[in-house]
C-alpha cells in the first residue's frame, strides 16, 4: 500500500445511502498511481455504487473522497472529466454515430465554451485512441454494425481520447464471448502495464479479475473482506465467504486455479 498521500484517489471512510439504506461503507480504499484495481462481489454488493463515488457520479453520504489531496467535491465537472474517465456497464442500444464521432465526445472535457469545432489536439486524440484499441480502420463505421466485442472496445477508446489519469470501467466483459473478453482483457493490460494508465475496474469474472489485477477487492453488502493480490485474494475461503458458494483449487498444468465446485 502506498503513502496515503500520494494515492491518486482514498475513500476516507466513504460511503453511500438511499432511503436510509446503506449501500455502501463506511469504508477505506486507496487506488495507487499506476496499478490496475479489480473490483469482485456478488449482485448488490455496491461495487456499480464504488465505481460511480470514485468517478464524481454520486456524492458520498459519509466520509470524503480525494483525488490525491483534494476532495472530488472540490472538483469542477469538467475537472473531473480531465482527470477521470468512466465507462458504464449499461449502454444506449441504438447509438446513430460513426466510431470516430463517439470517440470524438471523449474530447469534450477540453473543448471551451467558445470553441466552434474539434481543433487539431481532438483529433490527433482520437486517433491514438482508435491506434490503442485497433480499430482505425473502423473510424467511418456505423457504431450500431459493430460486434459487442468492437462496440466495447470504442467506449474504452472514447475514454481513452479523454486523456484522463483514472480509467473506471464497469463490467467491461459483460455479455462478450470468451473470444472479446480476452480481446478487452488484454487491451486493458497494454495500457495499464505499456502505457501507465491508472485502472478501476469491476467484475463477476474471477478469471479476468485474476489475469489483469495487480489488487483485488472483495466486496460484500457494501463492506471490503480483502483487498489483496490475485493470488491471494482468489483462495477458496475468501471466494465462499464472499460469494456464499463452495471452492476448490484444481490444477491446469503448472498453474493452480479456484473454480466454483458442485456438490454431488
Amino acid at each position: 500500500m502506498t503513502d496515503a498521500a500520494l494515492a491518486l484517489v482514498r475513500l476516507a471512510g466513504a460511503g453511500w445511502s438511499v432511503a436510509s439504506r446503506t449501500i455502501l461503507g463506511p469504508i477505506e480504499l486507496e487506488v495507487e498511481p499506476g496499478e490496475c484495481l479489480v473490483v469482485v462481489g456478488p449482485n448488490g454488493a455496491g461495487k456499480t455504487t464504488l465505481l460511480r463515488l470514485v468517478s464524481g457520479l454520486i456524492e458520498p453520504s459519509m466520509g470524503t473522497v480525494f483525488w490525491q489531496r483534494t476532495p472530488l467535491s472540490a472538483l469542477t465537472r469538467r475537472e473531473l472529466a480531465q482527470r477521470i474517465a468512466y465507462v458504464p456497464q449499461l449502454r444506449p442500444a441504438r447509438i446513430p454515430l460513426s466510431v470516430g464521432q463517439l470517440v470524438l465526445l471523449g474530447r469534450y472535457p477540453y473543448m471551451s465554451r467558445f470553441q466552434l469545432a474539434p481543433g487539431s489536439n481532438d483529433f490527433d486524440a482520437v486517433e491514438r485512441a482508435l491506434g490503442q484499441v485497433g480499430l482505425e480502420r473502423h473510424r467511418d463505421r456505423p457504431v450500431d454494425e459493430l460486434s459487442g466485442g468492437e462496440r466495447q472496445a470504442v467506449f474504452i477508446a472514447a475514454a481513452l481520447a479523454q486523456e484522463a489519469e483514472l480509467l473506471v470501467l464497469d463490467e467491461p466483459t459483460t455479455h462478450l464471448d470468451p473470444r472479446h473478453q480476452r480481446e478487452i482483457a488484454a487491451l486493458i493490460r497494454r495500457f495499464n502495464r505499456e502505457h501507465g494508465r491508472t485502472v478501476l475496474t469491476a467484475t463477476h469474472d474471477l478469471n479476468f479479475a485474476s489475469l489483469i489485477a495487480d489488487r483485488v477487492v472483495a466486496l460484500r453488502d457494501g463492506e471490503v473482506l480483502a483487498c489483496e493480490p490475485p493470488a491471494s485474494a482468489m483462495r477458496p475461503e475468501l471466494l465462499e465467504r464472499l460469494f456464499e458458494a463452495p471452492f476448490e483449487v484444481v490444477r491446469a498444468g503448472e498453474r493452480p486455479m479456484t473454480v466454483l465446485e458442485l456438490d454431488g
